[in-house]
């Protein structure tokens, strides 16, 4: 005699819930937040970008205050003009710290492996490198934008003109907001340009090459005819338009009016970031 044994139930598979979790954009943004802010290398930058600032302005005001009663009147766009100069001349050095921040923000994750944890958390790969633009050109605008106000108040006693009017915004308050502007999309054009070199000395010697050496290298070019269209060109590059938007007038090249500058310093961190991305996709970690 034989007995037949019933296969056991299978027992029901329980209800699925749904995480309350997902790996939105903001979220990205916070962990990269939060990896940004806990670097010592950005506090150092951040705390660089103040203090060079807010001494080479104390020190430009000083130069100026030494010629009261020589110079002569001023209007109040003249004034301003000037007192903006005072606050914004540190730029020229601010800038290379910008674009070293944003690279350094990926290299350093590349050359310590943590950009592997990053692309396993998000393996979209875009998210991250935006993220990663955004927290450091949020933090290089809000920085700077805070330092032009300390240097502005520090220095307006000094100058023989004058602090700055705000009454008249088109001479003072949109010049340094342009000078902030510039400097926070520096230093997301340097985030792509760490996603397209991977190599900490490597990029940098790219970012700081692009903002510093090569508007220097067009002075050796002289004003003639058959080397016109080089400084045609330099007008064009990330901080001569920069320059342009903030002081009316570049190191090199000819001066930019304020909507091809914004669209030139606009389509060179497209470029870095389109180029990052380009990389990070089609390349491993």
């Amino acid at each position: 005699m034989t007995t037949t044994i019933a296969p056991a139930p299978v027992p029901a598979r329980a209800a699925r819930t749904a995480s309350p979790y997902r790996l939105s954009f903001a979220h990205v943004v916070h962990s990269e937040w939060i990896k940004f802010t806990s670097l010592r290398s950005t506090w150092w930058s951040i705390g660089l970008v103040a203090v060079v600032s807010i001494g080479l302005s104390l020190l430009m005001a000083w130069a100026f205050a030494s010629f009261e009663g020589e110079m002569p009147p001023m209007s109040i766009a003249e004034s301003n003009a000037q007192a903006v100069q005072v606050i914004v001349f540190s730029t020229v050095l601010t800038q290379l710290l910008a674009v070293i921040l944003g690279t350094i923000t990926v290299t350093g994750e590349y050359s310590t492996g943590m950009i592997r944890s990053t692309l396993t958390a998000a393996p979209g790969r875009t998210a991250p490198l935006f993220a990663k633009a955004l927290v450091v050109a949020v933090t290089m605008f809000v920085t700077s934008a805070v330092v032009f106000a300390i240097a502005a108040a520090v220095s307006g006693p000094l100058l023989p003109t004058g602090a700055l009017d705000l009454s008249h915004a088109d001479s003072s308050l949109m010049p340094l907001l342009g000078a902030a502007l510039y400097l926070a999309l520096i230093a997301a054009a340097g985030v792509g340009i760490g996603f397209i070199i991977r190599n900490g000395p490597g990029a940098l010697a790219v970012g700081i090459g692009l903002v510093f050496v090569a508007p220097i290298l067009v002075l050796f070019f002289p004003r003639l005819d058959s080397f016109e269209w080089i400084h045609d060109a330099a007008g064009y590059l990330p901080s001569n338009a920069g320059q342009s938007l903030f002081m009316g007038s570049p190191m090199t090249g000819d001066a930019l009016d304020t909507v091809p500058a914004l669209l030139t310093l606009a389509a060179w961190t497209i470029a870095a970031i389109v180029g990052g991305l380009a990389v990070l996709k089609t390349r491993d970690a």
